[in-house]
């Protein structure tokens, strides 16, 4: 189960990269070709953030994920762990019996 969420978050990251890689250039004019082109940049940009930061709050679910499951681990250790009944010092001694 963990490793499936592992590589699913791996692909995650694989394909936030591309997105930045898809966006165009900047188009240094100030025509009505290059205005769109610039718009159509910043579109891509913005989307690219976005997966980023979609991509960021996987990761951190997965690192929760991650730290819940080990906790469930140790919880579970622990309880297994056997019962050990230790005397208070402070308590009564028994009365010594009759030999």
């Amino acid at each position: 189960m963990v490793r499936r969420i592992v590589l699913a978050a791996l692909a995650a990251i694989s394909l936030g990269g591309a997105a930045l890689a898809a966006c165009p250039t900047t188009v240094p004019a100030n025509t009505s070709d290059a205005i769109l082109a610039n718009q159509q940049r910043v579109l891509c940009l913005q989307q690219a953030i976005d997966q980023d930061a979609q991509q960021r709050r996987l990761e951190l679910e997965l690192g929760a994920n991650q730290n819940a499951i080990v906790n469930l681990q140790m919880r579970q250790r622990f309880d297994a762990l056997p019962q050990i009944i230790i005397p208070s010092q402070f308590s009564r001694p028994q009365p010594f019996g009759a030999n």
